[in-house]
């Protein structure tokens, strides 16, 4: 019919209906909503049935009740408690310490060779007039973070010192990294992998009596973490929308990733934001850790909202989660998670158990009523009342009412009407049969009235 509410029976079985003063039964499935929203028959009767609440939920104890169809009821908000996590993480990834190296060698003089830690700086080639005490080398700068670096190096036995090693210990101190002299050459290591801001310089003092060519530097290695990031949409409780981000990046530690999450608004993580993901040797997830021991995400929505607290689901609680450490591209995803907006109701459909299923604007859809079917020991003895209506009798026994492929052994078909069951062939046939004998009795009586007609005429 193409009509949702044009339903039809396959299988034995009624639909039950009320017509407000008894219980009726019709397979006749022409149903409409009327103008408060109830579903009944073509001649006003109401489908009876039972209405779930608002989780989609039937109660066992809930009562056969007419089927009320309400286009304002809703899908409320609900908070997100699981979000799943899935993907590969490279196994060949490895982490890079950003690294500057002096462009120059420092040498000594007296011996032409690669100076040492122990080499005065006045003894340095590059030393062409010698420092006396007092004389500065100003060391500048940015540490991992782009914090700002300035260190003074001044010279003497009573000051800072007066050797290469000297010089060095200033510089390490200024750095959060680590300053080594390597092979005659100053080198500058960050403590942290990955990328850096990072930079180094060294210049003589203004009011310097010494001259000293203190070199430039060189980044010859550039600080790199191989890392991915991921986002999805969660709910809290008032049903507002929020942007997760999380983060992997390699660490250090052989199989190890460290994850980060983070949100772009006005939340602020209250625990379990941090933490490390371990992979066993055959690349399956192993063991998972927060920096603080949480066990989960819990977050402030920052208006007005209750924490949401989310399970970030590494061991795939949801079945829908899978997170491994392979050789190949890292690529993660946050595929699923549970919360929702609240959701407007915008279709329905009736599936085969009769159930009315409500598709909502947030994409969710749920159970809405359940239509109720009856089953008949003796269908013929039902009496028939007319519009397609029967009532039981004595001989029809007491119906089972139930649901569709449960305690009635019928599944409902929505959009069709199920077709008279009379033979229409033969009804026709019967109908001419009759038809001829009518008018063959109507020509006797025709045939009698004129013989009668023209008896009286003969007795005149």
């Amino acid at each position: 019919t193409g009509k949702l509410t044009g339903l039809g029976l396959q299988g034995d079985g009624f639909f039950v209906v009320n017509d407000g003063a008894r219980q009726l039964y019709t397979r006749a499935g022409n149903f409409h909503f009327d103008g408060k929203g109830r579903l009944v028959t073509a001649n006003g009767a109401l489908v009876q049935g039972w209405t779930a609440d608002q989780t989609g939920e039937l109660s066992q104890t809930a009562s056969l009740g007419d089927i009320v169809f309400d286009a304002s009821v809703i899908s409320p908000a609900a908070a997100t408690k699981n979000v799943a996590i899935a993907g590969n993480l490279d196994a060949t990834a490895v982490p890079v310490r950003e690294v500057w190296t002096a462009s120059k060698t420092f040498l000594d003089a007296n011996t032409g060779n690669v100076a040492d830690g122990t080499t005065q700086i006045n003894d340095l080639v590059q030393t062409t007039t010698p420092l006396v005490d007092g004389d500065t080398i100003i060391v500048g700068g940015t540490n991992f973070d782009g914090s700002p670096v300035s260190a003074t190096f001044t010279y003497g036995a009573g000051n800072d010192g007066t050797t290469l090693a000297d010089l060095i210990s200033v510089i390490d101190s200024a750095f959060s990294g680590t300053v080594t002299l390597e092979n005659g050459q100053i080198v500058l290591r960050d403590f942290n992998f990955g990328e850096s801001s990072t930079t180094i310089t060294l210049a003589p003092g203004s009011g310097n009596t010494g001259v000293i060519e203190l070199p430039g530097f060189v980044n010859t290695a550039k600080g790199f973490s191989p890392k991915t990031s991921t986002s999805v949409e969660v709910f809290d409780s008032l049903g507002s929308k929020h942007t997760l981000n999380m983060t992997f990046t390699k660490t250090e530690n052989p199989r190890e990733w460290s994850f980060e999450v983070s949100f772009p608004g006005n939340e602020s993580i209250v625990e379990g934001g941090k933490g490390t993901v371990t992979f066993a040797a055959d690349g399956s997830l192993e063991t998972i850790l927060y920096d603080q021991g949480q066990s989960l995400l819990v977050v402030d929505p920052g208006n007005g909202a209750e924490n949401m607290s989310i399970n970030l689901d590494f061991e795939n609680t949801t079945g829908l989660s899978g997170l491994t450490q392979f050789a190949g591209s890292s690529a993660v995803s946050l595929p699923f998670q549970d919360g929702q907006a609240k959701g407007t109701l915008t279709s329905f459909s009736i599936d085969e158990s009769g159930q009315i299923i409500g598709a909502f604007s947030n994409g969710r859809t749920r159970l809405i009523a359940q239509l109720a079917l009856a089953n008949v020991k003796n269908p013929e003895g039902l009496i028939h009342i007319g519009n397609n209506l029967y009532d039981v009798s004595a001989s029809s026994g007491i119906p089972v009412v139930g649901k569709a492929g449960e305690d009635v052994p019928a599944t409902v078909l929505s959009g069709t009407l199920e077709a008279s069951n009379v033979d229409l062939a033969q009804e026709f046939a019967e109908m001419i049969i009759a038809q001829r004998a009518f008018q063959a009795n109507a020509r006797v009586i025709t045939v009698s009235d004129q013989f009668l007609s023209e008896v009286t005429q003969l007795k005149r």
